[in-house]
């Protein structure tokens, strides 16, 4: 049997975000929990678990944000240049405010490069951004900068990178459906809108219909 494998590492427990329904976060109060211990992955731990991986048939490594965003790793790109030596593709989630435009345009060069060979994207990242204004974006993204974590995204898909706008559907930011579309399409990024199925800002009983028209309107699943 060849069986094939994705494995997901959490690489940092730092993030700059305060989302009020992430477990790393107090839902009183929105700070960082007092059980959450600020921690970087040693990246000679993660190399040996990377050698321990060679041999087999590995589709992704992912960089989740579970605990924090791996943007906020140090040495991010070491982990994402160690990992494509063993598997085919990288997948990183992140809110997208940290770093710069010119950080993700260096990175969005090796799916260029191998587009120019004629191979997959290897790099893959996936943008949690709620909202087409900062105000509305911060009320569950809080603490992000918002004009900083539009300008990577576009910088990312405009210079070659691959993945999706990840929008969150909350009570708040129901009217930026359609604009946020119209932005994804003006820009050829694919957009996936997603319903917040937490309590923290989750959609009332009698707006359902009106979101589920909106999306089936703009063509969305």
């Amino acid at each position: 049997m060849n069986d094939h494998f994705e494995f997901d590492f959490a690489l940092t427990t730092y993030c700059q975000a305060r989302c009020r329904s992430c477990v790393r976060t107090d839902l009183d109060t929105g700070e960082p929990a007092e059980w959450l211990k600020p921690k970087h992955m040693d990246p000679d731990f993660f190399k040996k678990c990377v050698e321990n991986l060679k041999g087999l048939n590995i589709d992704a490594i992912e960089f989740c944000g579970e605990l924090g965003d791996p943007m906020m790793h140090p040495q991010i790109k070491y982990f994402i240049d160690y990992a494509l030596t063993v598997c085919n593709e990288v997948v990183i989630s992140t809110n997208g405010g940290l770093r710069t435009p010119d950080f993700y345009i260096d990175i969005a060069a090796i799916n260029i490069n191998n587009r120019l060979r004629k191979s997959p994207a290897r790099v893959t990242i996936n943008w949690g951004i709620d909202g087409v204004t900062h105000n509305i974006n911060d009320m569950y993204r809080t603490g992000v900068n918002f004009n900083r974590a539009m300008d990577n995204m576009l910088s990312w898909f405009s210079n070659g990178g691959t993945g999706q706008w990840m929008f969150l559907v909350f009570e708040w930011n129901v009217h930026q459906i359609r604009k946020a579309k119209r932005i994804a399409e003006e820009n050829n990024i694919k957009i996936d809108f997603k319903i917040n199925n937490r309590q923290w800002g989750k959609i009332r009983p009698e707006q359902i219909h009106e979101v589920e028209d909106i999306l089936k309107d703009i063509g969305h699943a």
